[in-house]
């Protein structure tokens, strides 16, 4: 996997690239990512807006990489061999957002027979970039061999997942708006909270909550952090790279590139916090931190994800835990399920 870890970085970028059109966004994804995601029998994606009251994903697209463009028909063809119930709970055995179809293996073989049968492929690495309302990104890489995920090489792709999730969530909150190259300064654009000048720095302009000093050092350091991943080190260090650019900045900005109307580049932090559900007693942070703890997140994968300090998130959780009276991850995941909106309820409420 070392020759193809130099395209993390090209795919995080095609992740927060704001200039293709909404329908082009996945495809670039594919093409961008391509030595990562082809690991010789193409790979698919989808995108999900949300769920049902039953709880199955509402796809919006689904497409196969070059040459593979079958692909998303015979995962679906094995699906309905396979019927309803027998996906339900075999999905239900996922743990965490990376997985591989082997390691359902065991307990579920007539399932894994049948899934590897009509894809052609020993086995798969999926990756589900999807926040906690159920909306964000679906890839699935088949693999002519059974796959092995040590702690290094799911960590790299558990990073990769984050800015997959965050990169679709940052196109859903702009809406339809594709293009922004060229627009006159003369206000932080894309409802933007600072403007960054990549050559020094500095925070040029401000609003809200970016205008607080410790806040404006986070973002001047992220996005020194940003710069040093998209020079030598995407080469050189290709996993180095993808460790200091994480998901979001203190848990609300992710960071993107802007161009003026003199074709000058700029960053912009623009608020992009995960839709979070509420339960009475949390705090935003609390709230944040133990949704995705729920989910199978480590402390470290949420840190990473939400820009956060471990130690600072392992408080958090353990604060949560003790407001929620809960001393266990089952226990939390019970208790977050009982306080859990109905999916259009947690659809229509965003986090601000």
């Amino acid at each position: 996997m070392e020759r193809d870890l130099i395209a993390a970085i090209d795919l995080v970028e095609a992740a927060y690239d704001l200039e293709v059109d909404a329908s082009d966004w996945l495809p670039n994804l594919l093409r961008a990512g391509a030595p990562l995601l082809d690991m010789g029998l193409g790979c698919y994606g989808a995108i999900a807006t949300g769920t049902t009251e039953a709880g199955e994903p509402l796809l919006s697209q689904v497409i196969g990489s070059p040459g593979a463009e079958d692909l998303p028909m015979k995962i679906m063809e094995a699906g309905a061999e396979a019927g309803p119930e027998m996906v339900a709970r075999t999905s239900a055995d996922v743990s965490g957002k990376v997985y591989l179809l082997s390691d359902v293996k065991e307990r579920w073989p007539a399932a894994h027979e049948i899934i590897t049968r009509h894809i052609g492929a020993k086995d798969m690495l999926s990756m589900t970039a999807m926040d906690p309302d159920g909306a964000g990104v679906h890839i699935s890489i088949p693999s002519a061999k059974i796959m092995t995920l040590d702690r290094r090489t799911r960590e790299f792709w558990q990073m990769l997942e984050v800015h997959l999730a965050a990169g679709h969530r940052l196109r859903r909150g702009l809406g339809t708006q594709g293009s922004v190259e060229g627009a006159p300064l003369t206000e932080i654009p894309l409802q933007a909270e600072a403007l960054i000048d990549p050559n020094r720095f500095l925070v040029a302009h401000a609003v809200g909550e970016a205008q607080h000093s410790d806040a404006a050092i986070a973002i001047r350091r992220a996005a020194q952090h940003v710069d040093r991943a998209r020079g030598p080190l995407r080469k050189n260090e290709p996993e180095e790279a993808l460790r200091l650019w994480q998901g979001l900045v203190r848990g609300k900005w992710t960071l993107v590139d802007w161009f003026d109307t003199d074709g000058r580049r700029f960053l912009l932090a623009r608020p992009n916090a995960p839709r979070i559900m509420d339960p009475r007693g949390l705090n935003k942070r609390e709230a944040q931190v133990a949704t995705y703890a729920a989910t199978g997140d480590s402390s470290k994968l949420i840190g990473y994800r939400l820009g956060l300090s471990q130690s600072y998130v392992s408080r958090l959780l353990n604060d949560a835990m003790r407001k929620l009276g809960v001393k266990t991850q089952a226990q939390l995941v019970a208790k977050l399920h009982t306080l859990s909106p109905s999916p259009s309820a947690a659809r229509s409420s965003a986090e601000s």
